[in-house]
């Protein structure tokens, strides 16, 4: 069997429940890398406002109320 070429038949059902999946994959994917960049955004923020804070209290001025 080792030379020969098998052609595999797949159940239409199947063939389409695995294109749903391949497809519900690529958006799981996609919406992991969202939320990884989301992640990463509030961390930079956090910082900046730290930055910020430390700034304002080297030179002695006070945050602003909001």
């Amino acid at each position: 069997m080792s030379g020969d070429n098998q052609k595999i038949s797949i159940d239409p059902y199947l063939q389409n429940e695995l294109g749903k999946l391949k497809h519900e994959n690529i958006i799981l994917k996609a919406q992991f890398n969202v939320v990884s960049q989301n992640k990463e955004l509030q961390q930079k923020i956090q910082e900046l406002e730290n930055n910020l804070i430390e700034s304002k209290e080297a030179n002695g001025t006070k945050e602003p109320k909001i």
